[in-house]
Order: C-alpha cells, then structure tokens, then sequence
C-alpha cells in the first residue's frame, strides 16, 4: 500500500535569508483545489499549523464522501476530470454549478415566438405603428421562433441580421434587443444576447428619397384625379410635416397662404414644441391651385380616416407609377433636396424639420441629393392643363 503522506509544516531556512515565507505545507494532489500537488507558504508556524488542520480536516471528510459513493459514480467522476483536463482552472464543481444554472434557465424559458407575443401584449397601448414594426421584426427572425430564447446566442442573431440594408438591421437590432430586456426582466433569460450586438455605421448619402419626377406625378395625380389627398402630397413633400400624427392633426387654420408659414401648434407636433414652416413658392402655387379648382380650406387638413388616408395614399402612389413606397420618402425628400438646395444650412433645416440632433440631420441627408435635383424639386408646379373637367370656384 502507497504510504499515507504527512500533513506537518516544514521550515526552510534558505527562505529566510531571502525574506521569504519559510513555513511550507505540502498538500499532496487527492486533497489539493486543483487535483495537483502544490506547497503553501506562510509567514508564521502558526498559519501553517491552521492550514494542515484544514487538510487533515478535508482529508477526513474526503474518506466519509468517498465511502458514500459507487463504484459508478467514482468511474463517472473520473471520467469528468478526464473531459475538465484540457480545461485547467475549472474544477468539476464549477462545471456543475454552471450546468444547474443553464439546466434552470432552460427550463423556465419560452420559445422566441412565444417571448415576442408576450411582448406584443405588454405593449397593446402603444401606436399602431410601433406594433407593427415590432410584428414586422417578429415575422423577420421566424428562423428562431422554435428555439428557447435562453438558448439563442448573439450569432443566432447576427445571422438571422446579416444582408440587411444598415438602417433596416439597426432597427430590428432595437427591436429584438427591446424584446430580450423585456425577458431579462420576467426571468426568461439570463442575458440580452442582442446587447452583444453593435449598430452598424450609416453610410452618408444612403437615405432613401423620390426622383423629382416621382414627386411631380405624384401631386400631378392628386391634382387630377383625387383633389382632396393634394394637400397631404404637399406639406409633407414640401414641408417636411410628419405624415403620421402631425399632417393628419393640421388644421387649415394653422395655415396661412397670405404670410407662406404653416403654425404646427405643440399639442399637433411630435415633440410637443411648436413651430414654424415656411411655405416654399411652389408649395403655394400648389396650394393656390386646389383652392382654384374647388378644394375646400376649413376643418382638417386631412379629412379621412387612417383606413381612408391608406386606401387613397395608396391609388395616388400607384397612378402615379411608384411600384413601393419609401417609408418616410416624403419627408426624407423634404430634408435631402432643402439642405442641398440650402447649401447645407443643417441648423435652419433641424428647426423646420422638428428633429433635435444636428448629427442625425447631417449624417442622413448631407448629399442624399444633388443641387441639380433640388433644383428641379423646388420649380415643380402644377401644370394648367389637366384631363379633368374642372369648374373653378372661387376660394
């Protein structure tokens, strides 16, 4: 049988003379942390009296957990300590903890799909928009909606995001990021794998917009065809008013063609501050075209429904050519072809548009269009011949 080693402090002298801790305890491998023979050094032989104590201790409970085991589990012990070799510093028990850990998540987590309808249904009192937008994100990462949210890794997501335009891929990274702290939160999950994930840089100019033609056809068809959307066309166009929420709020009081300003009210606009925007001549001639043609001011600006304002929104887009419709291709437009047509006059521009960043303004719309193209945006007006019958009324 191997010799059962002793547990006793040892005095080197040789450590003195370097100012050393010169009391050595050895603790053979079966009662060392890692499994491995080491030597501990202290100061005092007190201290590492206190420490054989602690080993002759742990060797004594050893024997009693030893006793208590299998021959099985022994065999599967060794087996653990085989796989944890090419891993040194993690010890079976940390291993184990860990796998408790992830065995609980797992177990109270739900899959993806079911996280995002939980999600949804938190947020019921949001806008339609923003609902939309989140159903949009949920039917995009449909990939994962089987697998427990717990068990979905930022390369899940990163995968799920790749080929994505950037401003599109950004706004899903907020969205499932949104979703993932509101599991955090119910104990869903353990982390936000989607915190791991940065935003991609916006490249200058990549803002989308109408050509200038488009934008023609498109008033050219309200004016003929659906008098009542023109104004709609041209203070979000020419304006810059916010299609959602702000255009379809304005009332024609908050108009006045005789001084060329448009007075967005704070309880209309989406900060809830007040503004002024300047009527450009063209938008005037526009405007001065629908009142000649019969087109009433008084009341809202936008007399329809949402339902209604999609389903004519929509026929105008569509006569006029526009097979899809940019999102916020209005007022993308407005800003791009104003700051080049302005000499990039961003500090006017973030006042008339009612955004609060003048980094946000630059780095969407500097050179989003040429000053050839503005050009010709600011010198559309309405044409005098038109294939309607139309009896003019005064205004």
């Amino acid at each position: 049988m191997p010799r059962t080693p002793s547990i006793k402090p040892k005095h080197r002298k040789e450590r003195v003379k370097k100012g050393l801790a010169s009391w050595c305890v050895n603790v053979p491998p079966q009662l060392g942390e890692n499994g491995k023979r080491q030597q501990l050094f202290f100061a005092t032989k007190d201290e590492a009296n206190a420490e054989c104590e602690r080993l002759k201790a742990r060797k004594d409970n050893f024997g009693v957990s030893l006793g208590n085991l299998t021959s099985s589990q022994i065999v599967e012990a060794a087996k653990c300590y085989k796989l944890l070799s090419d891993h040194p510093g993690v010890s079976l028990s940390d291993a184990v903890r860990g796998y408790i850990e992830v065995h609980q998540a797992r177990n109270a987590s739900i899959p993806l799909s079911e996280l995002f309808d939980k999600f949804l249904e938190s947020k019921a009192k949001r806008t339609k928009k923003y609902l939309d937008q989140i159903r949009w994100a949920r039917d995009h990462f449909e990939p994962l909606h089987g697998k427990l949210a717990s068990d979905i890794t930022s390369r899940d997501l990163e995968t799920v995001l790749s080929g994505l335009k950037p401003s599109v891929r950004n706004a899903f990274r907020r969205y499932i990021r949104a979703v993932f702290n509101y599991g955090f939160r119910l104990d869903y999950v353990r982390e936000n794998p989607a915190m791991k994930i940065e935003a991609e840089e916006l490249v200058r100019g990549e803002t989308e917009i109408f050509h200038p033609k488009r934008v023609e056809k498109l008033l050219a068809r309200a004016l003929e065809r659906d008098l009542t959307l023109l104004p709609y066309r041209v203070f979000t166009f020419f304006c810059g008013i916010r299609p959602e929420g702000e255009v379809e709020r304005l009332e024609w009081s908050h108009v006045s063609l005789a001084d060329r300003v448009v007075d967005l009210p704070a309880e209309i606009t989406k900060k809830k501050r007040r503004r002024t925007v300047d009527l450009s001549e063209n938008a005037a001639a526009w405007l001065q075209e629908y009142t000649n043609r019969g087109g009433k001011m008084v009341g809202r600006v936008v007399p329809f429904t949402p339902a209604e304002l999609r389903k004519h929104h929509r026929a105008n887009y569509k006569a006029a050519g526009v097979r899809k419709w940019i999102q916020q291709g209005a007022r993308h437009s407005f800003c791009s072809y104003w700051m080049a047509h302005h000499n990039n006059e961003v500090d006017r521009l973030v006042i008339l548009s009612g955004h609060e960043s003048k980094e946000v303004m630059w780095n969407s719309y500097y050179r989003a269009a040429s000053k050839a193209e503005s050009a010709k945006v600011w010198s559309i007006v309405p044409s005098k011949k038109s294939d309607a019958k139309v009896i003019p009324f005064a205004a």
